[in-house]
């Protein structure tokens, strides 16, 4: 290093790999990229000649709620659920029919797919910790390739068998990150996610928007330059 002693250069050197003790773990849903279940909604029910809203409502009355944790638990097959889902709407729906249309609900958060981009450059693990599904998840892990190959590894609730805020599922997010709980940062849209990881050691940062986002990020000593997102 031009003009820089030994000594000071292990200083910098130092100081960087201390920064980059954070690991950051993101959501998915509504921080990575958004949904939005109404597409499905509205595909489904104009098999019904229902609208959105009205096939939406069918089936939360009809018990969605525990069919979708199960499912997102890996408690269930993908063919189980479509089975079950199609039950509990009152429709038959050809298997590809169905998972083509309850797939297709996401579209990228650019913002927060070029902070990725900066953190990765600048050598920070990054980690995505979501609620999910198989099929939602096959989907968008080929819809968003070129981001999630940023990420370190995913944890997937469907794969760990618990959902946020369930502590093991921030539990099992810190063995995926090799990191002291208090040294991962996990980034989520719902306030009850981000206290689930705060009550399970980790740093939790309440998803608004992405300026906020960064401005919590260099709050804790993470390197985000100015005028890159």
């Amino acid at each position: 290093m031009n003009g820089v002693r030994g000594g000071e250069a292990g200083t910098i050197v130092g100081q960087a790999q201390a920064m980059r003790q954070h690991a950051l773990i993101f959501d998915f849903g509504n921080v990575l990229a958004y949904f939005d279940y109404m597409k499905a909604c509205e595909r489904f029910g104009a098999r019904l000649g229902l609208s959105a809203e009205r096939f939406r409502e069918r089936i939360v009355e009809r018990g969605f709620a525990d069919l979708l944790a199960r499912f997102e638990c890996g408690r269930l097959a993908a063919g189980e659920f479509a089975v079950e889902l199609m039950a509990l709407a009152g429709i038959l729906v050809p298997y590809h029919e169905f998972v083509a249309d309850w797939q297709d609900i996401f579209w990228l958060n650019e913002p927060v797919a070029r902070l990725i981009g900066i953190l990765k450059a600048r050598d920070y693990p990054l980690f995505l910790g979501s609620n999910t599904n198989v099929l939602h998840a096959a989907h968008f892990k080929r819809q968003f390739a070129a981001t999630l190959s940023l990420l370190d590894h995913l944890i997937l609730s469907h794969e760990v068998g618990h959902m946020k805020p369930d502590q093991r599922f921030y539990e099992a997010c810190v063995t995926a990150s090799g990191r002291p709980a208090g040294s991962c940062v996990f980034v989520d849209d719902l306030a009850e996610n981000v206290e689930g990881a705060r009550r399970a050691g980790l740093i939790g940062l309440h998803y608004v928007d992405t300026t906020t986002l960064i401005t919590d990020l260099r709050r804790l000593g993470i390197e985000v330059p100015p005028g890159e997102c």
